[in-house]
């Protein structure tokens, strides 16, 4: 029976092929989407399940309330707060912190590489599920200037070659020797360093002033992460309490308008939890991961309801083969059971296809980097989870169209087929309609509203120079010889050297206060050279750029913005110039300067507070100023460069391209496009669907209307203006709610377009002239039709 299924399918699929093609098209375009997003939740679920005890594990994070009473949850905390946890309560059974490095070159004798690096405990391998190939896993990280390489990192370093007793130097931290090598990890975990150091080196570092203070420092709440595993007696509730006691007793200390709470956060809910600032690696939102369900499943939803208008319109004419049936003895289920065969078939038909359009995704989508798993593989696990996402949309589509004809009165359907209503008339399947063109035209609107924002802020003047500005990485070379001797090439006007570049991000944060005594800011900072400043055109109001002597001896200078006077309590910027003050509470440097305000983050954000540091060992790039872009200047800015970097690979951009490219957001818009293309394709095919349902059920009454002397022009008229009426409807409910979601969009930047009505009508007429070219045919061919065709068997 189940082969005879097959069979019919089969036959309909090659004796309707547009409507076949339609409904695999619509279905297997909904269905790569999902996979997708199956592909996405199946990584996330992969992220550390390999570490033991992960029931008794915690993370300890962060409460934040600053003075301006804005809150923040951290998944950072304080590096002093397991020390008071564990001599106060005994609830732990052991704990280890991670204290992040960030990326740092480090040299061998032979080779120079940038790794990614952490301070860590001994404890480290007794928390965590990471085994040691070489190296003993309780000693490894025991002694101070001792070093843990993975795998991968340390046959970058070494080849071949045992690893272990090498030394390292890493520029800022001095040398560490290698004591152990992590082995094959078993899985993805959101603990990813290419390096762990050990925590018994931090106390030296920080007493030779090669790192900020941060053990024994309370205020630094993003300093660290913090690990503890519980004893089988202890509690969560115990935990969380022990903590908030410490966040009490801390409060109590210091009378600040800062404050500042610990929770608890369990090992298994960090991936797919709740979003913090400061994450450690990729942790995924299950915020996130839970919209893009609904949205894939909206998607999908509506392309089933289009396989059911179309399955119900062409299998109007299939009436007679289910009323024969049914006469011949076919029971209810048996007609039934043939309709979700049939349907099932084609799903599995339309996952081929979405298979293909998910590789077309993944390999050519500019999104892809956003949203394809950094090496993920398609494996037997994954071709399961889509076989049985397949048969779910094969009943998903087919069991309401197949409930609606099995249901047939073969007397009513033998007699007069015309005569049938399936779900009382078109209201369910006109108010899919009216819903399908509100939600693909709220897409289509707010995408454009996106894109000009987005558009707007990349090419707006953020107050600083970036035409004709090269960006090169500094790597390991001396940048004050650099910039000399590109400075002597032909058609380059100056060179300046800074830890980032400007218009993206500030490169960290530090506390300043003008009195030993006052409470500190926090503060955003770069590093920059005293020629930084004439390069980027930023305009002094008052003072100088750095002095030349600044640039050789420790830190003794800083510039300010205007948007720091404030806060700083200064006047004016003539009376910033020359004050003392104190950074991180043990630098004391003067005021060289202060600069009219520039979006050194971008122009979504309001200009805050900023201080220019000016810090040699914190440079990374070397931006270039020059007279144009001709070829000439860049192959001679690349001789140079490459004289100083041999065998690295030479990556010169222009400043405004990289700003561009980061403030454009051209991937989410490209993703935001493809899926308003998604939505506006699947509701075009239900449109068509309800066309062809219309048509095949009112034929009678349009051979009749045409006998009678109606025109073409009339019946065309008669049959698309209850669909265009839809449309407007559409139109209706989208056009203020667009409104609505674009004027709150738009409120999140600091500086906005426009949004107007311009852009609103322009979406909504063109989604109605898409509507008539779809339309267009079916009513054209219905209208010209031969009556005597339609009418011969009455």
């Amino acid at each position: 029976m189940i082969r005879n299924y097959f069979k019919v399918a089969f036959r309909n699929l090659l004796k309707y092929k547009l409507f076949s093609f339609i409904n695999i098209f619509g279905l297997a375009l909904s269905m790569s989407i999902c996979m997708l997003v199956l592909l996405r939740i199946k990584d996330q679920l992969a992220y550390d399940q390999f570490h033991p005890n992960t029931g008794r594990i915690y993370r300890l994070i962060t409460d934040l309330r600053n003075r301006d009473g804005a809150q923040y949850r951290l998944a950072s905390s304080p590096l002093p707060l397991v020390d008071v946890l564990e001599k106060d309560f005994s609830v732990l059974e052991n704990w280890v912190r991670l204290y992040p490095v960030g990326v740092e070159r480090t040299v061998t004798a032979s080779k120079e590489l940038s790794i990614r690096a952490a301070f860590t405990d001994q404890s480290f391998f007794e928390v965590f599920g990471f085994t040691l190939s070489r190296g003993s896993a309780t000693t490894v990280l025991s002694a101070p200037n001792s070093i843990v390489l993975t795998k991968a990192t340390a046959e970058r370093f070494f080849g071949s070659k045992d690893p272990v007793g090498q030394v390292l130097h890493m520029e800022t931290l001095g040398d560490f020797q290698v004591a152990g090598v992590i082995g094959p990890v078993k899985g993805k975990s959101h603990i990813d360093f290419d390096a762990y150091l050990s925590m018994s080196s931090v106390p030296l570092l920080e007493k030779a002033g090669k790192r900020s203070p941060a053990l024994d420092q309370w205020n630094n709440v993003t300093a660290g992460y913090t690990y503890v595993v519980l004893k089988q007696s202890a509690t969560e509730k115990q935990l969380k309490q022990a903590v908030q006691q410490i966040a009490s007793r801390l409060q109590s200390d210091h009378n600040s308008k800062e404050r500042i709470a610990f929770d608890v956060q369990p090992f298994s809910k960090i991936i797919l939890g709740e979003e913090l600032f400061y994450s450690l690696g990729r942790t995924g939102s299950r915020g996130k991961v839970l919209a893009e369900i609904g949205i894939s499943f909206i998607i999908l939803l509506s392309a089933c309801f289009n396989y059911t208008n179309l399955s119900i319109a062409r299998s109007l004419s299939r009436g007679k083969e289910v009323g024969i049936r049914k006469v011949s003895g076919a029971q209810r289920f048996q007609i039934f059971s043939q309709f979700v065969v049939e349907s099932l078939f084609m799903s599995l038909l339309a996952l081929g296809l979405a298979y293909v359009f998910l590789k077309m995704i993944i390999d050519f989508a500019p999104f892809s980097d956003e949203m394809i798993p950094a090496g993920f593989q398609i494996d037997i696990e994954l071709l399961g989870w889509f076989l049985l996402f397949s048969l779910f949309t094969g009943l998903l589509a087919g069991v309401l169209p197949a409930w609606a004809l099995s249901s047939f009165n073969p007397v009513q359907v033998l007699k007069n087929l015309s005569t049938v209503r399936l779900f009382g008339g078109n209201r369910f399947r006109k108010g899919l309609i009216i819903a399908q063109f509100t939600l693909c035209l709220v897409i289509t609107i707010f995408t454009t509203v996106f894109s000009r924002q987005f558009n707007y802020m990349a090419n707006a003047d953020p107050g600083f120079n970036r035409e004709h500005v090269l960006s090169l990485p500094l790597n390991s070379s001396k940048y004050q010889i650099l910039s000399e001797e590109i400075s002597r090439v032909s058609g380059v006007q100056m060179a300046g050297a800074t830890s980032e570049h400007l218009g993206i991000n500030a490169s960290g944060h530090a506390p300043i206060k003008l009195q030993p005594e006052a409470e500190p800011i926090y503060i955003d900072y770069f590093d920059v050279d005293a020629n930084f400043i004439q390069v980027m055109e930023l305009k002094l109001l008052a003072g100088n750029t750095f002095p030349s002597v600044a640039d050789t001896g420790r830190e003794q200078f800083v510039i300010i913005n205007e948007a720091a006077l404030k806060p700083l309590h200064i006047a004016n910027p003539t009376d910033a110039i020359g004050k003392m003050a104190w950074l991180d509470d043990s630098s004391v440097v003067h005021i060289a300067g202060v600069v009219k305000n520039f979006y050194y983050e971008g122009l979504e954000r309001p200009v805050t507070p900023l201080l220019l540091r000016n810090r040699m060992n914190k440079f990374n790039f070397l931006a270039v100023k020059t007279a144009g872009d001709s070829k000439t200047i860049l192959q001679a800015i690349k001789a140079v460069w490459l004289q100083h970097n041999a065998g690295q690979p030479f990556e010169i951009r222009w400043l405004a391209d990289v700003l561009y490219e980061k403030r454009s957001a051209w991937t989410t818009v490209s993703m935001l496009g493809f899926l308003s293309f998604i939505a506006v394709t699947i509701a075009c095919l239900g449109l068509l669907g309800m066309v062809m349902y219309t048509t095949e059920t009112r034929r009678k009454e349009i051979g009749i209307r045409k006998v009678m002397g109606a025109s073409v022009a009339a019946i065309i008229s008669l049959l698309s203006r209850g669909f265009i009426k839809l449309i407007i409807i559409a139109g209706l409910i989208a056009l203020p709610v667009s409104y609505i979601l674009g004027y709150l969009f738009l409120n999140m930047f600091a500086n906005r377009i426009s949004l107007g009505l311009g852009s609103l009508i322009i979406c909504f007429f063109g989604l109605l002239l898409l509507v008539l070219v779809t339309i267009g045919s079916q009513i054209y061919m219905a209208a010209i039709a031969n009556p005597a065709k339609n009418l011969r068997t009455e």
